[in-house]
């Protein structure tokens, strides 16, 4: 036995298992607002439902699910401001790309951008969180494989399995911070040994 490497009196060795997983957001959340301003709030509604007619049909047209639409109408002084915001679920950012682009190219100013919201179906959540988890306990037996091979012991039965850490890290070695995310999991897993 390795002189630095001792024999546990309670006949166990607890490990650490670390797994880390980028994974790309499957669920974007896009934002686009019309208004016009007029002297009748039905003048002002029926400039925006023009256009309105157009970003949602491209929103469909284009993969967009859950199209919603929440309207607000205000009166200033003599003018009456219609807004129509429309919020799209894709599943991609090429078809965000797409839509943001179509956009742009073809609607006045009246139109407004918001800001992208980038998360992850349940599903993907769900399948992530097993996979690191598995993965992390895959990694604390090979450390305590090795750690038995190392002491001339036989690795045993697994006793306990715990989860100390798993959630979303904010890396900021990924190329692009807006659509991938590393999920991480720990473990600490304690083994029987075998003299």
């Amino acid at each position: 036995m390795p002189e630095n490497l001792y024999l546990p009196m309670d006949k166990t060795i607890t490990v650490i298992g670390s797994y880390g997983e980028v994974v790309s957001t499957d669920r974007i959340v896009f934002a686009i607002s019309c208004s016009s301003s007029k002297p009748t709030a039905d003048e002002a509604r029926d400039s925006v439902d023009k256009r309105q007619k157009y970003i949602t049909q491209s929103c469909i047209n284009d993969g967009g699910k859950d199209v919603r639409e929440n309207c607000l109408l205000t009166k200033s002084g003599d003018m009456f401001t219609f807004i129509k915001e429309t919020r799209v679920t894709l599943s991609s950012t090429e078809k965000l790309d797409t839509l943001r682009n179509k956009f742009v190219e073809k609607l006045d100013n009246s139109i407004k951008l918001h800001d992208t919201l980038y998360g992850f179906k349940e599903k993907t959540l769900a399948e992530t969180s097993k996979r690191a988890f598995t993965n992390a306990c895959r990694v604390g037996t090979d450390k305590a494989t090795h750690l038995c091979n190392n002491m001339d012991v036989k690795l045993g039965e697994c006793i306990k399995i715990e989860e100390i850490s798993a959630d979303w890290i904010q890396n900021s070695d990924l190329a692009n911070n807006y659509t991938e995310r590393e999920y991480r999991c720990t473990v600490q897993a304690q083994y029987r040994i075998i003299q």
